[in-house]
């Protein structure tokens, strides 16, 4: 009978989690949906849409660890069958080699071509705003100085989309060699969970903004 209720309330619920843009009510309804089995009750399309929101929200968290054991718990005909599903799943895969700036740009469809459905596109959109912030963080802890190019490039955003952000940060914008424009970071305000920025991040963005030069 729980089994069953779960199952039809997946739709109605689920959805206004992520309407709601509430990220830990997404994560606690999916948990528990597996727990009691839920995805047994319901046909695969309804079980990826599960699926799909689960993953996501856990990397909207930057809980890697379990985006990556949840993918490996995703029945195989799951995968084949859901190009979405393995949409995010490739983000989540950049984000464990550390390529921010491939993830961030991975968000923006599935795949080549297409586009997310209306139900994951806020999922979507949510996840490559939370990777533009904890970029903007990491950046914000390491340099005093970077180009505005060499941030779009990171951010896979223009320069004016870079402007924003710093205008929106409080970040000033001065002079560097030959006149191109320089942004000063400043730190960030805490929100939420503190991303993880250790050594390994460090050196990725570093190696990055050495091959930009």
């Amino acid at each position: 009978l729980a089994r069953r209720t779960m199952a039809a309330e997946v739709g109605p619920e689920l959805a206004a989690a992520v309407q709601a843009g509430d990220n830990a009510a997404i994560i606690a309804f999916a948990e528990a949906f597996e727990l009691d089995m839920g995805h047994a009750g319901v046909s695969v399309s309804q079980s990826c849409a599960v699926y799909k929101a689960h993953l996501a929200a856990y990397l909207i968290a930057h809980d890697l660890d379990n985006a990556r054991f949840l993918w490996k718990r995703v029945p195989e005909g799951h995968k084949a069958a859901d190009a979405e599903l393995a949409g995010l799943w490739a983000v989540g895969k950049l984000l464990w080699t550390g390529d921010r700036g491939a993830a961030i740009a991975a968000c923006a469809a599935p795949a080549p071509g297409t586009a997310w459905t209306p139900a994951v596109a806020p999922l979507a959109a949510r996840l490559r705003e939370c990777l533009m912030e904890h970029t903007l963080a990491l950046v914000a802890r390491t340099y005093t100085a970077i180009a505005v190019d060499d941030l779009a490039r990171l951010l896979q955003v223009d320069g004016a989309a870079v402007r924003a952000l710093a205008e929106q940060h409080g970040w000033q914008v001065g002079a560097g060699p030959g006149g191109a424009a320089v942004l000063e970071p400043k730190a960030l305000p805490k929100q939420g969970p503190p991303p993880d920025l250790g050594m390994a991040q460090l050196a990725h963005l570093t190696k990055l903004l050495a091959n930009l030069d």
